[in-house]
Order: structure tokens, then sequence, then C-alpha cells
């Protein structure tokens, strides 16, 4: 299989959001409490921007990506963070083009920005604002299926890894059938932790990648995405894989 993008961090990747033709990823440095975001251009697999930090803050979040635009909350720094304001960076330059403090994000509807705040009630007052946006596109990641051990496909993937792995996978596994792939990330038990691989087989059952993801003391959820022709999954935390699928 062709690896079009294998990109390592200085932090764990904590969220990652597609675009059009881009990924942006938030980066989280947990030891300097800093945060950092990157966008990689997914026609050329480089980055639009690196480690850029809007604000030297620990409370940024991703939002998401719409359109030409990245947006990123901000939170109060108390054990219970509250969104407090919204930027928005433009998705190729990583420069901010909009600022609302105290207003958050509520949804996007044609070309306008709908953000919230509550008022002294704590009740909603919503503020339009025009940006030119794209209508939401199909989430792909939505082929992707979840299946847990009371599910009744899991026994199904259960034989056909144990035959193929000899393993015997536990708890979850997340599965994709897409062109002529089987996609499958499950999890093996040992040594006190859950061991998370990836594998992708053809038709045949020839196995075309088997790789380690990640160990952690449980499981996940959506361990790979798809986006265009590209899978991406996420490699013990700090660094992002992308293959032709």
């Amino acid at each position: 299989m062709l690896k079009k993008i294998e990109e390592i961090f200085d932090g764990k990747i904590w969220n990652l959001a597609f675009g059009e033709k881009v990924v942006v990823l938030e980066i989280r440095d947990e030891l300097k409490r800093q945060v950092f975001f990157s966008a990689i251009n997914l026609t050329t697999n480089t980055f639009f921007w690196k480690d850029l930090q809007p604000e030297k803050s620990w409370w940024l979040s991703l939002v998401g990506v719409f359109g030409d635009f990245v947006f990123l909350h901000k939170y109060s720094n108390q054990s219970k963070p509250e969104a407090l304001g919204l930027l928005v960076l433009d998705v190729k330059t990583g420069t901010l083009v909009h600022r609302f403090d105290d207003w958050i994000y509520f949804n996007t509807e044609e070309d306008k920005l709908i953000l919230y705040r509550l008022d002294k009630d704590n009740l909603p007052i919503y503020k339009e604002v025009e940006l030119v946006l794209p209508k939401p596109e199909i989430e792909e990641n939505n082929l992707i299926n979840h299946y847990t051990e009371t599910s009744e496909y899991f026994p199904l993937i259960f034989k056909f890894l144990y035959h193929l792995l000899k393993i015997e996978a536990e708890k979850a596994v997340d599965y994709l059938e897409v062109n002529d792939k089987i996609v499958i990330s499950y999890y093996i038990y040992k040594e006190n932790q859950f061991h998370n691989y990836l594998l992708i087989t053809n038709k045949e059952k020839e196995i075309l990648l088997h790789d380690f993801i990640n160990s952690s003391e449980g499981i996940g959820i959506n361990t790979f995405s798809t986006k265009s022709d590209t899978l991406f999954y996420v490699k013990n935390q700090n660094q992002l894989i992308g293959y032709e699928i």
C-alpha cells in the first residue's frame, strides 16, 4: 500500500478535523501546557502551516473546518472549562480573520455563522455573521462501523481475525469495507493494557497492512478515518499516518 502521509508531532494529537482538501490537527504538549495547531494540504501532502499558536494559552480547542475557515473555541481555565469565545482562522494561512469574544459556535447555515451566548437569566441569545461557507459534507466516517462484543457482527470478525492472525480480539472493533479492501481496528489484552492494531486485507484475505496503533487502559472509537482516497490513523498518540485506500 502507498503511504501518503507520515508526520510526527511534539505532543499528543488531541483532535483532528477534515475540510475539503485539508486536515487540521490540535496538538497538546501536556508537560509544557501548550497547545498548537497544524494544517496539512491533502492535495500535496505538505503543511499549509505547522505548530501555530493563535494565543499563548492552553485553553483553546479545535471546533472544526468549515470551507476556508478553521474554528477554535476559547475556554475558561477552571476545573470545568466553559467556552468563552470563538477564533476564526484562514485555513490556508493560519491568519486570524475573526474574533468573537463571549460568543460560542452554534451552527452554520448557508452563508451564515450562527453564534450564541447566555443572558443573565441563562437564556440563549443568537447572533448571525456572514461568512462564505460550503454546504455540509456527508460524513465519510459514517461508513465505519463500531462493533462491541454484544454486537451480532463481532463473532464473525472475531473468527476472521483468529483464522488469519491466530489472535483473540477483545471488547470491540472498528470495521470498514471500502473498494476491494477490508479494514479492521482491533484490540488484544496483555500486560494489563489493551493493544490496538490496524489490519487491512483484500477480499482474498491477503494482508496489505498490519500496524500497531497504541496501548492504553481502555478502548476507543473512530480509531481511523477516511477522506477521499486516504485512510488516516494516529499512531502512538503523536504520529499521523495516511495510506492510499
